[in-house]
């Protein structure tokens, strides 16, 4: 029960966010593929960090952490200047599913460490950590599209601002 209020708590950030991007046009291949990329590096993260124990966090924790802040920050960014621009802003597609995934991924990898030193069952945490955050993905990402049909460019600049919000926490709290 507690990897599970662990797993919602990790994919809370994840569900933010998608709520955010999810302002943008985007189809059920696409939402689908964003919540597996994301669900996915929610596995990957974990288990890379579980593995590696806390040396690896002492070393890289804070640059990861940073790193993650930053992009959601940058993509934030890019949403919010998107609202003065007149064109129609494109899904999130390649790389930039990726470097979403990663960012909205690093408490899970931070949590990770963690969990090694505990000695916690690995396999049942990482799937649980991965289905959660697909599943809030893609609820963000459907809830959001519900919205951005209402509120339209200006819904979209208000999920960069939270994203931009979630970014700097990330970097400064």
């Amino acid at each position: 029960m507690d990897i599970f209020i662990l797993s919602l708590a990790l994919s809370a950030d994840a569900f933010g966010a998608a709520l955010a991007v999810g302002m943008r046009r985007m189809g059920l291949i696409d939402k689908l593929t964003l919540s597996a990329a994301v669900g996915i590096m929610h596995i990957i993260l974990p288990l890379a960090s579980i593995t590696a124990g806390s040396e690896l966090h002492g070393r890289f924790g804070d640059v990861l952490i940073l790193a993650g802040g930053g992009v959601l920050i940058l993509t934030g960014l890019q949403m919010i200047l998107s609202f003065f621009r007149k064109e129609e802003q494109k899904k999130p597609a390649g790389l930039g599913i990726v470097l979403f995934a990663f960012g909205v991924s690093m408490d899970s990898f931070s949590t990770g460490l963690s969990l090694g030193v505990l000695g916690v069952d690995k396999s049942m945490a990482v799937l649980s950590f991965g289905v959660c955050s697909a599943c809030l993905t893609m609820a963000g990402l459907l809830l959001s599209s519900r919205v951005s049909t209402a509120v339209g460019k200006t819904g979209e600049a208000a999920g960069g601002l939270l994203l931009l919000v979630i970014g700097l926490k990330w970097i400064f709290v």
